[in-house]
């Protein structure tokens, strides 16, 4: 059963109402997530690709792949045929809707998650002898609107370009379209380069990347130990199964802070459709 992330149970996530909107309450001592992908892709046929579908669970510090989690919710994708095929070559750009169940996949939609057609972020040019080329985008770049079920606007996550494009960027904004955060990941050789940490262990923060979640505005101080942090899933993960297990812990002190954590959830996601999806 190693490396496998066993789903011993199924839990009803805490949802409160005011004013008759429903709130989702993040569970546990801390105050995070994890989001894992549920939906295997060791069987995918050439450039067809499946719906991506997720679970969320309480958060674990020191997470391992042989972990019992139970299932809090449920992130169902709803793509095109063809907009999945092509995610390997325009990582981003498909026209996307995830819906967010309350338990599994049957249990009400607590909120939606979408974008319409957009650019890719690093769109393949040529597949050479050394692997993929890919040239970054700077115009009509993927995003992702959180909704309510009734599809009124809660906020805005969007993918950023600027001075150093090969630094994977995001902002998210409220419903007003003011700048609540920024997402990126630590950098080195003078903000070029991604940063990544190893020496956490043997579980699964040996080798890892995360994007701290910081201030909206330069010089981008990162929030406490906030972050988005794609974790080691194992080898048969990595490089079978190709599934990815976020942890995610929000900042302290949030004001509504319901939102934010609708609207870093659809961040997460959003990493995982402009970075991971380029490998598939």
């Amino acid at each position: 059963m190693a490396n496998e992330v066993v789903q011993a149970q199924v839990v009803q996530a805490t949802v409160i109402g005011a004013g008759g909107d429903d709130l989702l309450k993040a569970p546990g001592q801390v105050d995070g997530m994890m989001i894992y992908q549920k939906t295997s892709q060791c069987c995918r046929c050439c450039c067809c690709q499946p719906n991506i579908d997720w679970t969320v669970h309480d958060y674990v510090e020191d997470w391992s792949a042989d972990m019992s989690l139970a299932v809090k919710m449920t992130i169902t994708e709803d793509s095109s045929w063809f907009g999945r095929c092509m995610s390997h070559c325009w990582p981003g750009w498909r026209a996307i809707k995830y819906s967010v169940h309350n338990g599994d996949e049957n249990g009400p939609v607590l909120f939606t998650i979408e974008k319409g057609f957009t650019c890719s972020n690093c769109p393949l040019i040529i597949q050479g002898d050394g692997g993929p080329l890919r040239c970054p985008c700077c115009c009509c770049l993927p995003y992702l609107e959180a909704k309510t079920p009734s599809g009124q606007h809660l906020g805005k996550v969007s993918y950023i370009c600027d001075a150093c494009p090969f630094v994977p960027k995001y902002d998210i904004f409220d419903k007003k379209g003011v700048p609540m955060f920024r997402v990126r990941p630590d950098t080195c050789v003078g903000g070029l380069c991604v940063q990544c940490r190893c020496g956490g262990g043997t579980k699964g923060k040996c080798f890892r990347i995360p994007f701290p979640i910081r201030e909206p505005m330069p010089p981008y101080r990162p929030l406490g130990d906030a972050a988005i942090t794609d974790l080691w899933a194992g080898m048969k993960h990595e490089c079978c199964t190709q599934r990815e297990m976020y942890q995610v812990k929000f900042p302290q002190n949030m004001e509504d802070a319901e939102t934010v954590r609708k609207l870093i959830m659809a961040t997460t996601l959003l990493i995982d459709i402009t970075l991971n999806e380029q490998d598939q």
